[in-house]
């Protein structure tokens, strides 16, 4: 066989792998680009929801406080909240935060992972309490998770403690249910990751207890006014981190209760 005959067959053979190259690469890419606009809808789908719950639920009563400036306190039409979902806990709030959110338990912790509150499917989830807690935070750790989404959405702000400048700015997280209102002041907050078992609602007696509260707040992001006694309950609240594999932001802070709100 001639040279030119075997350049001839290489030059077809060439032409035909560079077509399976540029087909392959034409599938990857309209792949990626139905992922992102998949992922683009849903950030779009999930902020919409929830933008258009609030306002129906939850209405801002303005009151003065005892120095005489004007405040303002919502409340919320727990009856409504509770036929639009029947999961429904209570209402989770950071101010200066996009942390504005209903919280619930459901059945397992998987399922509020990928739908909204109105049961809508959609990966950027809801703020759920650990299928293990009691709904009346009478347990000594309750736990919240929710997504810590690209878009700033659910607990992305609760990953904001990792610079603990932001602590000083969010003293105060605010917890709503309809038998009481409770503030949680943050202890202390860790990274770490999802092969760590840091989730526990009870404890053997006080030491216990204290030995796992020490064990956040000597790995803290941020130095804390506030403390944890034996005495207390507290909320932790877990997201995702994305500094490591499997990451997760663990946030935890004492629990008070402030008044009773049954009728």
């Amino acid at each position: 066989m001639s040279m030119a005959k075997k350049k001839r067959k290489l030059t077809k053979f060439g032409r035909i792998l560079s077509d399976i190259v540029i087909v392959v690469c034409l599938m990857i890419a309209g792949f990626s680009g139905w992922n992102l606009y998949k992922e683009l809808h849903e950030y779009q789908e999930s902020k919409e929801t929830y933008e258009k719950l609030t306002p129906s639920v939850v209405i801002e009563k303005p009151s003065t406080d005892e120095s005489g400036n004007t405040v303002t306190a919502p409340e919320f039409d727990w009856g409504k909240l509770k036929e639009i979902n029947g999961d429904f806990v209570g209402w989770i709030r950071l101010d200066d935060s996009t942390v504005d959110y209903p919280f619930v338990q459901g059945t397992d912790n998987e399922y509020y992972l990928r739908h909204l509150f109105d049961g809508t499917y959609n990966n950027s989830g809801c703020v759920f309490m650990d299928v293990n807690n009691n709904r009346d935070f009478s347990d000594k750790n309750t736990i919240l998770y929710a997504h810590n989404m690209k878009n700033g959405t659910m607990f992305a702000s609760i990953e904001k403690y990792k610079d603990a400048s932001y602590y000083d700015g969010h003293k105060v997280i605010h917890i709503y249910t309809e038998a009481a209102t409770y503030d949680v002041y943050p202890v202390a907050g860790i990274v770490t990751d999802g092969q760590d078992d840091y989730v526990r609602t009870s404890f053997s007696d006080d030491n216990d207890f204290m030995s796992y509260v020490n064990r956040f707040v000597s790995s803290s992001t941020f130095t804390s006014e506030q403390s944890i006694e034996a005495s207390d309950r507290m909320i932790m609240l877990s997201t995702c981190n994305y500094d490591r594999s499997d990451g997760r932001y663990v946030l935890i802070g004492k629990l008070v209760q402030e008044d009773n709100n049954a009728q």
